[in-house]
């Protein structure tokens, strides 16, 4: 038996920021308000607070937000210390070489997955994702598959955010990712993008899920090697993440 996840006051502040930060472009208060499920009054004490630390920035002729000038010294300080640059590199080249398809790493941000590390697919027919590109926790195997090992209090936050709160939804949602968490792996198609697979497998630091590796293709090239793809794509979790 599940129980109905509430955020807290901290929680709330940063999945606004979250919301802000994966939109495709800047949002108002309004459209925040609707698409967090946060009363006007709750989102315009979070925007302050925000503001106030250059988190975020309001355009003062359409009084839309977007993310502000302190993100600069978040991505500095990332770029500096992360661990992932090179050895992040080494394991996806070798895994696009071997299944000679796009190799993505994938960390979870919020109630999203975001792109790290891409290498390309030689082909002329491939999948389109970019570094820094975000999706939702619910919807593709790299997302699914971080989701699958995180602990119960997230994973009921992840689907709450997303409108999955019904029982009976949250229970098949529970058995979907208890299974995924059993084999290791993650499959899925057009759930992200029309025609497009994905095989995942989660990468841990000691117990901690800490993001995914993956490969994104054409639904019938990974079908053809399926069995042979899986194999990589699990090879390649376990030389991740690199040591710092």
């Amino acid at each position: 038996m599940t129980t109905k996840f509430k955020p807290n006051a901290n929680e709330k502040l940063i999945q606004l920021l979250m919301h802000i930060a994966s939109a495709d472009e800047p949002l108002t208060a309004h459209v925040l308000s609707e698409q967090t499920g946060m009363p006007s009054s709750s989102v315009y004490r979070y925007l302050v607070i925000l503001k106030n630390w250059n988190l975020i920035e309001e355009s003062p002729r359409q009084s839309c937000y977007s993310i502000g000038p302190a993100a600069l010294q978040l991505l500095r300080n990332f770029q500096r210390f992360s661990p992932l640059s090179s050895g992040v590199h080494q394991v996806l080249q070798r895994l696009q070489q071997q299944t000679g398809e796009m190799a993505a790493y994938l960390v979870p941000v919020g109630f999203r997955a975001l792109c790290m590390a891409r290498i390309d697919s030689p082909h002329a027919l491939r999948c389109a994702y970019e570094e820094g590109q975000s999706q939702p926790l619910v919807r593709g195997a790299s997302a699914k598959v971080i989701l699958a090992h995180l602990p119960e209090s997230r994973i009921l936050g992840t689907l709450y955010h997303f409108g999955i709160t019904e029982p009976d939804a949250v229970e098949q949602w529970l058995k979907e990712l208890a299974q995924i968490k059993e084999e290791g792996y993650a499959i899925s198609t057009s759930e992200y993008d029309p025609g497009v697979s994905g095989v995942a497998a989660p990468v841990f630091s000691g117990n901690k899920i800490v993001g995914a590796v993956s490969i994104m293709a054409p639904e019938d090239r990974v079908q053809k090697r399926k069995h042979a793809i899986i194999f990589s794509v699990l090879q390649a979790a376990r030389g991740l993440p690199p040591a710092a």
